[in-house]
């Protein structure tokens, strides 16, 4: 099989090679929390932002709602997260973290923290600044602003 010209100098594989690289390192980082990558960063912005849908967290991660459910469905049963009522809209169910997964929480943002100062390390901090740039420039062009955090669903109307 032949390869086409170019293709291991392309932009779509360079980035495939640096993402699979860096999401190795991030699991070894955050192996023994317990939770994956998606997990951990559900659960961090539940911690940060208060109660959240399982849609909310979908249009926020632009991730699929099933792949959130799955995640949720762990994180419940890891005792991360609770479910709670919503006041107003009944078939709503929003997420709150529980002190297990707060304390999972600072646990994953930890050993993160500490994978991000091995990079600066290894890298340089020039590298990674600029390389968190340019990439935040290309998820911009390609998709849009952030969607911005927070519940689709008013707890009053």
């Amino acid at each position: 099989m032949t390869t086409v010209p170019g293709w291991t100098d392309s932009l779509p594989y360079t980035l495939f090679r640096a993402n699979q690289a860096v999401h190795r390192r991030v699991l070894e980082a955050i192996d023994g929390v317990g939770v994956s990558m998606t997990q951990l960063g559900i659960a961090v912005h539940i911690e940060k932002l208060g109660r959240l849908s399982g849609s909310d967290l979908a249009r926020h991660f632009k991730i699929t709602p099933q792949s959130v459910s799955t995640a949720l469905a762990n994180l419940e049963k890891l005792g991360w997260v609770q479910r709670v009522p919503h006041p107003v809209h009944k078939r709503v169910i929003w997420y709150e973290i529980t002190p297990v997964g707060v304390t999972g929480v600072h646990e994953g943002r930890s050993r993160l923290e500490a994978f991000h100062a091995e990079l600066a390390e290894t890298l340089g901090q020039e590298l990674v600044n600029r390389a968190t740039a340019v990439l935040g420039e290309i998820s911009m062009e390609l998709e849009g602003p952030d969607t911005p955090p927070g519940t689709l669903w008013p707890a009053v109307i």
